[in-house]
């Protein structure tokens, strides 16, 4: 019985442990974001860069937790927008999260203010998985 409730209680410690919302890295080198991307998400690895043209972006994977983070990069390797998907079930406490950190700003969208430029955050919830959209504001 004590094993079950260990076995209970640390995957339960993790997920409440998780931080959920999208880490902004707008602006930031690639190389950059590769070696701090890891430390800032646990249980989070490098996994790809894709190139298209004069742009890309690279990958990290959870497969623990089924997540993703895209992190878009222009032609000099500079972060220009950020996505991390999760999983559906996970809705209410990525809106807690967002709502607690960031000033909500129309349906599902929330603002960052960091040193004067300003940063919209997008959740878009389709059916199989939820993605925050880091992106500056126009």
């Amino acid at each position: 019985m004590k094993k079950l409730a260990i076995s209970l209680l640390m995957p339960i410690t993790l997920l409440l442990s998780l931080s959920l919302s999208a880490q902004n890295y707008i602006g930031i080198h690639k190389d950059e974001i590769v070696k701090r991307l890891s430390k800032e998400y646990k249980g989070f690895f490098y996994e790809k860069e894709v190139r298209v043209d004069d742009r890309g972006f690279i990958k990290f994977v959870n497969t623990l937790d089924e997540q993703t983070v895209l992190c878009m990069i222009n032609s000099k390797g500079v972060c220009t927008a950020v996505s991390r998907m999760y999983n559906t079930w996970l809705y209410d406490k990525v809106v807690n999260e967002l709502n607690s950190k960031f000033q909500p700003y129309g349906k599902n969208k929330w603002l960052e203010d960091i040193n004067g430029r300003k940063f919209t955050y997008t959740l878009i919830k389709g059916k199989w998985f939820l993605t925050v959209t880091i992106r500056p504001q126009k």
